[in-house]
């Protein structure tokens, strides 16, 4: 079944474009949320990550981890703050600092 995106017809389920869904199938969708909350806030810090996307503390930590092995972000621990900023590779694959997803 195709998708629909044009004037007038019906939009994507919950909203979602089609290279998002797709952002979502390949990475999960909340560590495709934890990725895209790295590019809306960067430096941001784990904390501001998981109370931005609403999970859990140590569950945001866990998906930075993976998207940091990924090589999606990287990650900067300063005193006991650790901060993430997207990776030349995470840019990539969002498009322009997030704004393709």
């Amino acid at each position: 079944m195709r998708e629909s995106s044009g004037p007038g017809q019906e939009p994507s389920p919950l909203g979602k474009g089609t290279h998002a869904r797709a952002l979502d199938a390949l990475l999960g969708a909340t560590r495709a949320i934890v990725l895209r909350a790295v590019a809306q806030r960067p430096d941001s810090t784990t904390g501001e990550i998981s109370r931005a996307t609403r999970v859990a503390p140590a569950t945001a930590s866990h998906h930075t981890s993976v998207l940091r092995q990924a090589g999606l972000i990287t990650t900067q621990r300063t005193g006991g703050s650790v901060h993430h900023r997207l990776a030349p590779l995470g840019e990539s694959l969002l498009g322009q600092r997030g704004q393709d997803f």
